[in-house]
């Protein structure tokens, strides 16, 4: 293997930093780094350095969640109502929904739910608590029935990490960190925030047209970890020695429970990509051939995610078929009427602005056309809307659009009016 040319990699994609790591069940094959912490900064990154690695934070959760059900603390089968008997949840399928929820449904993304929640989003971080977050998650409409498919949202998982702080009594980072990490050895890896901000050597996100991006999220347990790429070279060797006692997390067709299961050139394997607030990374393992690959970046702004891991695995492994991306694109279209000009009525037929994180990111509209409830998402793609009751439209593809508050909401994304109306 050759990893000369990665300052060259990071140079051409204006990328500011880059660690990589190839290792077996027994060894660290290959560790490096290349780049700084901070674009335009003078701080080099090394193997200890910390990057959040956003959803692959799932993995870690799930982990934890399995070695609770090994200690007793919780069960993966049972209606999450149990440990959380306060929580509620609404649908348009059925009452009481959370009385079929398990934890199983929260891992596996087969629980119905949205992706964000009302407080503490990707949308609007907020200064609200993880606990916050996880309680709002009961103002929520379900996509849905439960069980009925995979959806991926970062709901069930942040419900799974407050499930293990509520049952355990201490802290979601706490109990991680004394039953997995610690264990593990894993000293350069945390979900506790007040450690990440204080921590010296950290690599600093980086997305165009965002000058700061925050280090504290309240969706901890679902994108909250950060960890240096030895460390999660040793989770990775971790769940290539272990993989029997972990084979809990591998059941499933494409996604286990919090363990994504894609193909690289038609090489089985298993993991997690993580993407956001200016950070893209890589975590995967082929049990068979028995080689994991890490890779972390301090950037969104580039094409290196997913294809240097598939790469490396290919010159490792071999290659049987083309490379399929590894998450399905979440725009989609119905079959609906062409726009046409209307003048504004009420909340129709106007422009809204989105926001992430106080940037604008995006547009979309509330029309009519013949009596059809529309919305243009600003992701792309055109929803049909039914009214489910007063002031709540259910959008063909799952969503609840919320017309009872100011600003609305659809998705649990604040829709803010632009003042430019077309007429």
């Amino acid at each position: 293997m050759d990893f000369s040319g990665l300052a060259e990699q990071i140079e051409h994609h204006e990328l500011p930093g880059l660690a990589l790591g190839v290792c077996t069940a027994g060894s660290v094959l290959w560790s490096g780094a290349v780049g700084v912490t901070r674009a335009g900064g003078d701080r080099p990154i090394g193997t200890e350095t910390m990057f959040s690695v956003q959803s692959c934070s799932k993995m870690y959760t799930a982990t934890a969640v399995l070695h609770a059900v090994r200690d007793g603390l919780v069960e993966l089968d049972t209606p999450i109502v149990r440990y959380l008997p306060e929580f509620r949840v609404r649908s348009a399928f059925e009452e009481h929904p959370e009385r079929r929820i398990t934890l199983r449904h929260l891992l596996s993304h087969t629980a119905g739910f949205t992706h964000e929640a009302p407080v503490g989003s990707n949308y609007l971080v907020g200064r609200e608590s993880f606990e916050a977050h996880c309680r709002s998650i009961s103002g929520t409409w379900l996509r849905f029935p439960v069980g009925d498919r995979f959806e991926y949202s970062n709901l069930g998982i942040d419900l799974a990490g407050y499930i293990l702080q509520r049952r355990s009594g201490s802290p979601f980072h706490q109990y991680v960190r004394r039953s997995l990490f610690a264990p593990l050895g894993l000293e350069r890896t945390s979900f506790d925030p007040r450690v990440i901000a204080r921590e010296a050597d950290r690599a600093i996100g980086h997305s165009k047209g965002y000058s700061r991006r925050p280090v504290r999220v309240p969706m901890v347990a679902a994108g909250g970890v950060y960890t240096s790429v030895a460390d999660a070279c040793r989770y990775v060797q971790f769940h290539l020695t272990n993989g029997s006692q972990l084979a809990e997390l591998y059941s499933g067709q494409g996604y286990g429970l919090g363990v994504a299961l894609p193909m690289m050139n038609g090489i089985p394997v298993r993991g997690h990509s993580g993407g956001g607030f200016g950070f893209l990374s890589d975590m995967f393992w082929e049990p068979e051939s028995g080689f994991g690959v890490v890779v972390l970046t301090n950037s969104t702004d580039h094409p290196l995610q997913w294809k240097l891991a598939s790469d490396i695995f290919r010159e490792l492994v071999g290659e049987n078929s083309a490379v399929p991306t590894p998450e399905d694109p979440v725009a989609g279209s119905d079959d609906v009427p062409e726009r046409s000009p209307a003048a504004p009525d009420g909340p129709w037929n106007r422009d809204y602005a989105i926001h992430v994180s106080g940037v604008r990111d995006g547009t979309a509209r509330l029309r009519q056309e013949n009596g059809v409830h529309l919305i243009d998402h600003w992701g792309g793609g055109t929803y049909r809307l039914r009214e489910h009751q007063p002031g709540f439209y259910l959008s063909s593809n799952g969503e609840m659009l919320d017309l009872t508050q100011a600003p609305p909401t659809y998705a649990n994304v604040r829709l803010h009016e632009l003042s430019e109306r077309r007429a």
